[in-house]
């Protein structure tokens, strides 16, 4: 292998390892001062909240009454409607939740994106019950109240409960603001008499909130490309103390419990996510995907709040209920940034990073962004992007194209030893490589742009797989519409089509234009390559290697494959550039 090869594929590696190595020493942090006021009291001996079936006996009644059977004779069951320039809710008396949270300002075909998915009883979420998270649900009905505080909405619903003759208060308060993916939570506990609330089983949580059963939006299935569902959370390692991005494995049918302090937990989809501030460190949090009753795909988070002998509990709870975007999830790390006056929060770290390329695909988005600044349009910012990336690595392609030439140029020379050495492979092995070193020539000098290209094309995909902006951005309208999402000139089809390895749910034009354009490519770059064994394989891997990438390609996002579709009609355009001057220059040097 030649030596500036070698240097080259040292150097790529190095420069991918440094690049992993700075994004990780700068995603560490430290553990944040105890904030003052916390209740951590019980921290230190939080009980491990085991899965229990049992139910605990609870009635309802009027604060200072006897104790009553239950009913619902106090207070009305009805659908309470609020809605900002961000959120419609509609609030359940029943329970005391939230049966619908819709994002208005984000629109899936037209129609609001739901963020309550399922129809557990009773229906929506924010969801309370005394206990463990096994334990049922609340469904009595609440009294409700709306109040309005500054920019706040308040709604607080109420409601009493008696436990072994001690009457108590559940209290759940909502705050929204207009302008804010947060949606505040405080659950209150209050006894009248200063006594304490009778929630004191050691063994048990006084109670559990939960969101789910499932976040939004609309979705086929969850397969890890077109939608995913990751349980994470960010706050001090367990064992290093830095602050650590984890995602806890948790798929179909499985729970997840973590009982040291985070700073957040939540479970986020490709584009969407709801993030909660657990509040007090003593929470232990948790995640549910077992199916529920109407949602087969479930993903529930929930909160669990240990006994505490208190005759008044309050937990502030904070759920940021929107888009996985970093420049509205960073709003809440600066106290300036949000009318709430939450910091410190570190939602800027809930996407998605790679732990070899994560650089890399920062610096891919920046100039993204920089190109859409110029031409408000992601498609064209796309191409342009594209342009800058094949300038960066021409001296690289021009070196593959040069190595190729000079290959093809021998090619006759190394037929002859093919046909002198012919039974005799390690002296033909031998001797071809001398001509190679004779004539200057690297047989895998054509292949270097490789060593660059990929990394780049795996950053580009992750990058326009997943980067909110182009979630529903248009390139050309009536046919690439999301360039988030594979394009399709005739409709989808009910049943997918199946060949071998792949499903074919529409015709698309993208792929037959990658396909077209690598195949073009082949036809202008390998000449005088037929008919040796060498040019035999040569063309396998030339025309089978497309014709592989066609059917790989062809259900991925529209950016991914405009990129690759620009990049072969640049190179075509380069290498028949190369190929005229070169015919002068042979033509020059005859006269």
């Amino acid at each position: 292998m030649e030596k500036n090869t070698v240097i080259a594929i040292i150097l790529v590696a190095v420069i991918i390892a440094a690049g992993s190595l700075i994004t990780r020493k700068l995603n560490e942090g430290y553990i944040p001062p105890a904030v003052e006021g916390a209740d951590d009291s019980q921290a230190p001996g939080v009980p491990a909240l085991e899965k229990s079936e049992k139910t605990e006996s609870f009635t309802q009644a009027p604060a200072g009454s006897e104790e009553i059977p239950p009913g619902d004779q106090d207070y009305e069951r009805k659908l309470i409607s609020e809605e900002t320039d961000l959120f419609r809710i509609t609030f359940n008396t029943v329970g005391a939740a939230a049966e619908q949270i819709d994002l208005t300002a984000e629109l899936d075909k037209g129609r609001p994106i739901p963020m309550v998915l399922g129809d557990d009883e009773p229906a929506g979420t924010f969801n309370i019950a005394f206990g463990g998270t096994d334990a049922p649900y609340i469904s009595d009905v609440f009294s409700h109240r709306r109040t309005r505080r500054g920019p706040q909405i308040i709604h607080d619903f109420s409601r009493d409960y008696m436990k072994e003759g001690q009457v108590f208060t559940l209290t759940k308060s909502y705050r929204i603001i207009p302008g804010e993916y947060v949606i505040e939570l405080i659950v209150s506990l209050q006894t009248p008499d200063g006594r304490a609330v009778p929630l004191l089983d050691p063994n048990e949580a006084a109670y559990t909130l939960t969101y789910g059963p499932q976040i939004g939006p609309l979705f086929k299935k969850i397969d890890g490309r077109y939608e995913i569902r990751d349980n994470v959370s960010w706050g001090p390692d367990p064992k290093r103390g830095k602050l650590k991005r984890a995602v806890h494995k948790g798929g179909r049918e499985k729970f997840v419990r973590i009982d040291h302090t985070v700073n957040w937990a939540g479970i986020l989809g490709k584009y969407f996510a709801v993030i909660a501030d657990p509040g007090s460190g003593s929470s232990v949090i948790s995640w549910d995907n077992r199916p529920a009753d109407g949602q087969e795909e479930a993903s529930r988070l929930q909160i669990s709040r240990p006994a505490r002998r208190q005759s008044i509990i309050e937990d502030t709870y904070r759920f940021y209920i929107g888009p996985l975007s970093k420049p509205e999830l960073i709003r809440y790390d600066s106290a300036e940034g949000n009318a709430f006056g939450i910091s410190g929060m570190g939602l800027g770290n809930a996407p998605r990073t790679r732990a070899l390329l994560g650089w890399l695909e920062s610096v891919l988005r920046f100039l993204l962004e920089q190109f859409h600044r110029l031409i408000a349009n992601w498609g064209v910012a796309i191409i342009l992007l594209t342009i800058l990336i094949k300038a960066v690595l021409y001296p690289f392609t021009h070196k593959s194209y040069e190595s190729t030439s000079r290959m093809q140029a021998i090619q006759p020379k190394v037929k002859a030893l093919q046909e002198q050495y012919k039974g005799e492979p390690q002296k033909l092995q031998a001797k071809t490589a001398e001509l190679y070193k004779a004539e200057g020539v690297n047989p895998l000098g054509g292949c270097l742009p490789m060593l660059f290209q990929i990394p780049i094309m795996i950053g580009l995909f992750n990058v326009l797989n997943q980067y909110f902006p182009l979630r529903g951005a248009p390139f050309i309208p009536g046919w690439i519409t999301d360039l988030s999402a594979p394009e399709y000139i005739w409709r989808e089809f009910e049943r997918p089509i199946n060949l071998l390895f792949i499903e074919i749910p529409a015709v698309r034009i993208l792929p037959v234009i990658y396909l077209g354009g690598q195949l073009l490519m082949t036809k202008v770059t390998q000449q005088g390559s037929a008919g040796t064994q060498s040019g035999g394989q040569q063309k396998m891997l030339t025309i089978g290697m497309p014709i592989m990438f066609f059917f790989i390609l062809y259900n991925m996002p529209s950016g991914l494959l405009l990129y690759w579709s620009v990049m072969n009609i640049i190179t075509i355009g380069q290498q028949l550039v190369t190929n005229y001057l070169k015919k002068r220059k042979a033509a020059g040097g005859n006269a």
